[in-house]
């Protein structure tokens, strides 16, 4: 790993900004979102938010690792910077979902590591550039279906963490997106985005399983499965587009 001049963290000023952004946020504490307002055990959501706050344990420790790899292998100032900050929202991501998890159902799900485990093990499989696109597009649809969460779960301390947690995570899709933009304009970049842009974002696009996102948050919300999906579609289309990265076939992914 080198160390980076400190002449390069802020010479590119938008950069910096986004840096800057992230750097000076007031934290938040999981215990004081969940506090004493869980449901009670009969909640008819009580079993679905237990999972998904277990699921939320191993996803988001997926991105910590993800972004503390792609800070450890960058020699682009503002973007390690960015990142490291960013490592520790996932960091507090995780433990406020598992915080949840246990004060709702007594431990985490046994089965939720496993389901999560080929997210972690796709990530630190490719290379720097790509896993910053997959990172920057699983945030990304991240965000969205939190925004359905927060529905979901509305009157529960869980969509109030999903709405906590979101915030953060709109700030690292900055981070991401704004350094794809920058190095994506290099001319080494430039050629690596022409020969593997298109792959990288269709494994991106493809391990989020969106199809049966799309399906589960369509029967929670009372919404049609394919207009669910098609929202998830257009929003990630107009991210990547608003970063200049419309050169790629944005057609959106499986449909499993």
């Amino acid at each position: 790993m080198v160390l980076i001049r400190h002449d390069e963290l802020d010479n590119d000023a938008v950069a910096y900004r986004v840096f800057g952004v992230t750097r000076d946020k007031k934290a938040w504490r999981a215990s004081d979102i969940i506090g004493d307002g869980l449901r009670r055990k009969d909640w008819d959501r009580t079993e679905i938010a237990w999972r998904a706050a277990s699921r939320g344990y191993y996803a988001e420790q997926a991105g910590l690792v993800a972004a503390a790899t792609l800070a450890a292998n960058t020699e682009d100032a503002p973007f390690r910077f960015s990142l490291a900050l960013a490592t520790a929202d996932e960091a507090r991501h995780a433990d406020a979902f598992y915080q949840y998890a246990r004060a709702i159902g007594g431990d985490v799900e046994p089965d939720a590591q496993e389901a999560m485990e080929p997210l972690d093990e796709m990530l630190l499989s490719l290379p720097h550039m790509g896993r910053a696109l997959v990172h920057t597009i699983l945030e990304g649809l991240a965000s969205d279906e939190f925004i359905l969460f927060g529905e979901i779960f509305a009157g529960d301390p869980l969509a109030r963490l999903y709405e906590a947690v979101r915030t953060d995570e709109i700030q690292h899709i900055a981070i991401g997106l704004n350094y794809l933009s920058r190095v994506s304009a290099t001319p080494a970049g430039a050629e690596l985005w022409r020969e593997h842009g298109q792959e990288w974002h269709d494994i991106g696009f493809d391990v989020t399983a969106l199809n049966s996102i799309a399906t589960s948050c369509a029967r929670l919300t009372g919404r049609d499965p394919e207009k669910v999906r098609s929202w998830f579609v257009r929003r990630h289309r107009a991210r990547l587009r608003a970063a200049g990265l419309s050169s790629l076939d944005l057609g959106g992914g499986e449909r499993k």
